[in-house]
């Protein structure tokens, strides 16, 4: 007598997969729903449609019905199934049996599900640093505090803070940060600044980093934005110190380990 599936290969359970018309599944446009994630719009991956093509979508998508309208959403997966209706169109014109898209349903809420859309998308392909930044932005509007972001995105709650700040720049350092000009630590820098200085440095930190290599480049770009070296050994320190006065000097004796105020005293003595 046959075993079921489970016994078979010795697994500790088993879900139910179902199959659709990929034409059958609604990807999500409108920017309120929880559900709604910008990669929607880019182009259909003609590589992944031929894939699909030779052997059906091996991996499958999450759904979820919405139940004011009744359809099919899809979770995680659009790029899959708009590579599968390409797919498809191809097969008809061949007049070959269109492929399906395997889907498990999502058993969250529909208030989370930007947690789902968020960790598929960045253990596959990050996304771009201002799409990151938009992400981050929703969940924190939906009530997710720092700290649950920062674990959602696998980052700690300083790179949410720098993240999130591109969205308070201007478009020219939107546009350096995602080409990979200036860093995103610039980028938390000039959001301080006004717009029409925002896009001067912006600039300037774009001249100074081209045709070097990248440790030079960090050095000219901090030059621009006057920002200290940072500071690893003790000769480091100390050579600093020797040009330093305020509050600065009196830091670089605290990282040292300096008792000021022995020091001071000997100083009033001498």
């Amino acid at each position: 007598m046959a075993k079921n599936s489970v016994d078979a290969y010795g697994a500790a359970g088993k879900t139910n997969l179902l199959f659709f018309d990929p034409d059958a599944l609604t990807l999500v446009v409108d920017l309120a729903s929880p559900l709604y994630d910008p990669r929607v719009h880019l182009p259909v991956d003609e590589d992944l449609a031929r894939n699909i093509d030779y052997q059906g979508v091996l991996e499958p998508v999450l759904i979820m019905k919405n139940p004011e309208t009744g359809e099919t959403e899809v979770v995680a997966g659009r790029q899959r199934v708009k590579a599968a209706r390409l797919a498809n169109e191809g097969r008809r014109a061949r007049g070959v049996a269109p492929v399906q898209v395997p889907a498990y349903v999502h058993k969250g809420n529909r208030r989370d599900a930007l947690d789902v859309i968020v960790s598929e998308n960045e253990v596959r392909q990050a996304d771009s640093p201002l799409g990151r930044a938009e992400k981050m932005r929703r969940l924190m509007v939906i009530g997710r505090c720092e700290q649950d972001v920062a674990v959602i995105f696998g980052c700690t709650v300083q790179t949410v803070r720098s993240t999130l700040a591109l969205l308070e720049c201007t478009s020219a350092v939107q546009k350096a940060v995602e080409l990979g000009s200036i860093k995103m630590t610039h980028a938390a820098q000039l959001a301080k600044m006004a717009p029409d200085k925002q896009r001067a440095k912006a600039d300037e930190l774009v001249a100074a980093g081209e045709g070097v290599k990248p440790h030079e480049r960090a050095r000219r770009q901090r030059a621009v934005l006057g920002t200290p070296e940072r500071i690893k050994s003790r000769k480091q320190i100390l050579k600093e110190l020797d040009s330093s006065n305020g509050e600065r000097a009196q830091a670089l004796r605290w990282v040292l380990g300096m008792d000021l105020a022995a020091e001071e005293a000997v100083t009033r003595v001498a």
